[in-house]
This record gives structure tokens, C-alpha cells and sequence, in this order.
């Protein structure tokens, strides 16, 4: 009886210690998606955007992530850095308009056709550059001379002329959310993916080492943050971290990286590891909402060792029952659902399914009500788009070498990740699937 009293005592110490280290937001603001934003929701964000310009703010983002290039990319803080850094400049742009949040760009909405992006229109951040310099004359940005890291026009150079080669299709996104057991093979799958093939479509500034200079950025890795936080609730623990460190293996007490030009509060990346503690004090719409406690102080977000990292031995732990949560790599609500139910369709008993999208493969073949529903919205009527052709999925761009060089990055690697992503696709392609976005 006393050791068990001893040891609730200690657990209550321990928990109490963890939430004072660890504080809870009071409140989360909603960062929303930049495909649904009005023009005068876009103007807002323009005035705001450009005070912070004439500030000098956005050349001190740009000059401190080129400084931070080589910490920040190709290791395990690519993660925790970038959340952190989108926040920094949202926190002061609330300085500005209280209401001010930076939006999401889901990039596998437009993957197909980037540059017909409603991101991409006049009246949001604007399309392409245009003469010699390719300069940027439209959007929020239009006609801004930057300073760093010398004097010239926002520049946008997209990668085919006046159209952007294809980027990464929400299947294998959901697919890295489902099957990746480790946060640094989903960080190689990410940066070697999404991460670099939208920064070379847009091209110009966002394809340099500098590319805070294009508000893009900055919605970019929002939506890279966004499919963390999924890949976070899926994996069984939000403070995974493992990986290429600073000083080896990366831990979740390597220190933040930072510059004097953007002051990030020092710490360690633990500090931006929970959305929802910490002054992360943000959500996005369609996620899980935060914990209701740390993880380590009794949830079930973290391993039972307690560093975060995860067993590779099951990578369907916590994975047990017909309710649980899938996350797609889209935030089309609408066409989650029907992604889900028509990959377990096309693959059911196959192993391709639990290859790829293990937790999908836990919950069997689906029902005829599954399906019925995702077509009808009821139990009656026939399972089927009538009329519509099956879509099939287009290939990704590749990065470019010079992509590839500037990050260090192995190029073997590269392409292994670009031939597995290919590899799925033909598997979905020669299937029934039919993407429903």
C-alpha cells in the first residue's frame, strides 16, 4: 500500500512538473486554407505583408534562413525549425492586424495544374514573373524591390515557361502518413517530394536559399507543418525525433537554430514539438485538435521510454480498432473519405495495401454501406459516378540537380524516393482506383 502511494504521489509530481515545463495554450487561432480565402481576405494579408516589408522584417527572415540553409535542411530540425519560424512571422504580423494567421497552401489540390492555382491569381500572391528579370508585377507582392540579399524585384520563375510541371498527388502523401514509422525517413520523403518540387515550380526567389522573400514560403511550410502534426497523430508519437542532429543523433534537447536577425527563443526543438503547448498556440482547419495533456504525463502520445522515438519493430502500434483516425495527405474533406475507402477497394487483401497504407489495411475490405454512401450520401442506389472517367494520377517533377546540390543532398537517395513515389502511382494507376480529387 505505501509503494503504491508513493508511486501516485510521484506520478502526480512528475505531471504537475511536465505541464508547468510544458504550458498549455489558453486559446488556438485557426490557420485556414489558401484556397479559401476571399480578395479582401487576401488584401488584408497584403497590408499586413507590407508593413512588415517596409519594416524591414521579411528581409531579416530571408537573411536568416540562407545563414541557418545548411542546419535546417537534410536533418531532423527541418521539422520543429520551420514550424517554429512560420510562427515567429505570424506572431508579428499580429502585431499588426490581431487577426493576422499565415494560410496553408495544400499543394496536392493543384498538383496536377499548379499554375492554375486560385493561389496563383491576381488578386492572392500572383503567377508568374514577367521580363528579363522575371520580375513579380501582380498578387500582394507586386512591384516589391527586395533587399537581400541584394537590391532586385521579387522574381517568380516557373519551371515550364508559363506552366509548372506536376507536384506530389495527395495518395502518396497519405501513404508516407501511413507507412513511415520514423520521423526521418517521412523527413527524407517530404524534403526529397513536396517539399522541393513546389519551391522549383514557382521558381525565382522561392527557388533560392533566400526564398522568404515570397510570402509563399511561408504558406508552404504551413501546409508542411500541417501534414506533421497528421503524420504526428498517426505514428503513435508526437515526440518522435530521431535522425541527423547537430551532433550526430538528433534529440529532442539539440538546441533550436536561430540568428540574431529572427530571434526564435532559444530553447530546444522540444519546444515546437506539440501544437497546442509551448506558445504553439495555433490549429489548422481539419486536424486533430491537441492533446489534453503533454505527451509523457500519462496520454498515449509518446513511446514507453519516453524519448519519442518510436519502435520500428511495430509500425501499427496503437493501431487496433475500426475507429480509428486515417489521415489523407489532402485537406479535401469531402474527398478524404473516398480516397480511403476506394484504396482499400482497389487493393483489398493485396499486399501493396499494407505496404503502403497499413492502417487503411487494418480495417479490411470495405462495406457495401462504405461504399454506397461515398457515392449516394445513402444506403440505396448504385455504387457508382455514373458518366465519370476514372482519374488517374500524373507523375511528380523531379528535382533539379542544382536543387539537389544545394542542399547536400544524396542524390541516390533522391531518386530512390522519386522511383518508390512513381512505383505507388503505377500501382494505383493500373488499378480500379480513381482519384476523387
Amino acid at each position: 500500500m505505501f509503494m503504491y502511494h508513493f508511486l501516485a504521489v510521484l506520478l502526480a509530481v512528475s505531471s504537475t512538473a511536465l505541464a508547468q515545463d510544458n504550458p498549455k495554450c489558453q486559446g488556438l487561432r485557426t490557420r485556414r486554407s489558401a484556397h479559401s480565402l476571399s480578395p479582401e481576405d487576401w488584401q488584408r494579408i497584403g497590408d499586413v505583408l507590407s508593413k512588415l516589408h517596409e519594416d524591414g522584417v521579411i528581409s531579416r527572415f530571408a537573411k536568416s534562413h540562407q545563414a541557418l540553409f545548411e542546419q535546417v535542411h537534410g536533418a531532423t530540425a527541418f521539422f520543429p525549425f520551420h514550424r517554429r519560424f512560420v510562427l515567429e512571422l505570424e506572431n508579428m504580423g499580429r502585431e499588426i492586424d490581431p487577426e493576422f494567421t499565415v494560410p496553408f497552401w495544400d499543394s496536392t489540390l493543384d498538383y496536377d495544374d499548379p499554375a492554375g492555382s486560385p493561389v496563383l491569381r491576381r488578386e492572392s500572391i500572383g503567377g508568374n514573373g514577367s521580363g528579363l528579370d522575371r520580375c513579380q508585377r501582380e498578387g500582394i507582392q507586386g512591384d516589391w524591390t527586395m533587399d537581400f540579399p541584394d537590391r532586385h524585384c521579387l522574381r517568380r520563375d516557373f519551371n515550364q515557361g508559363d506552366s509548372i510541371e506536376p507536384w506530389v498527388p495527395a495518395e502518396v502523401i497519405s501513404s508516407y502518413i501511413q507507412s513511415d514509422s520514423r520521423l526521418s525517413r517521412f523527413g527524407e520523403h517530404i524534403e526529397y517530394g513536396i517539399h522541393g518540387v513546389v519551391h522549383l515550380g514557382l521558381g525565382g526567389d522561392a527557388a533560392t536559399r533566400y526564398a522568404p522573400n515570397d510570402f509563399f514560403f511561408f504558406m508552404h511550410h504551413a501546409n508542411i507543418d500541417r501534414l506533421w502534426w497528421l503524420w504526428q497523430n498517426s505514428a503513435g508519437s508526437m515526440l518522435a525525433y530521431d535522425g541527423n542532429g547537430p551532433n550526430g543523433e538528433a534529440t529532442l534537447e539539440d538546441p533550436m537554430p536561430q540568428t540574431g536577425d529572427v530571434d526564435l527563443g532559444g530553447g530546444s526543438v522540444r519546444s515546437a514539438m506539440v501544437i497546442g503547448y509551448n506558445g504553439m498556440c495555433y490549429t489548422y482547419d481539419s486536424v486533430p485538435d491537441p492533446p489534453n495533456q503533454y505527451p509523457g504525463d500519462g496520454s498515449n502520445n509518446d513511446d514507453n521510454n519516453g524519448n519519442g522515438n518510436g519502435d520500428d519493430s511495430d509500425p501499427n502500434r496503437e493501431i487496433n480498432n475500426r475507429n480509428m483516425q486515417i489521415f489523407s495527405g489532402s485537406s479535401n474533406s469531402a474527398g478524404n473519405a473516398k480516397e480511403m475507402i476506394r484504396i482499400r477497394q482497389a487493393f483489398a487483401q493485396q499486399d501493396v495495401l499494407r505496404d503502403y497504407f497499413p492502417r487503411s489495411a487494418l480495417l479490411g475490405v470495405p462495406t457495401r454501406e462504405e461504399i454506397m454512401v461515398q457515392f449516394t450520401n445513402s444506403t440505396t442506389g448504385p455504387p457508382c459516378e455514373c458518366g465519370a472517367p476514372r482519374r488517374i494520377l500524373s507523375y511528380p517533377a523531379r528535382m533539379s540537380r542544382m536543387w539537389i546540390d544545394m542542399h547536400g543532398f544524396n542524390n541516390t537517395l533522391v531518386e530512390q524516393v522519386y522511383q518508390e513515389a512513381c512505383h505507388l502511382i503505377d500501382l494505383l494507376n493500373n488499378s480500379s482506383y480513381s482519384s476523387p480529387y
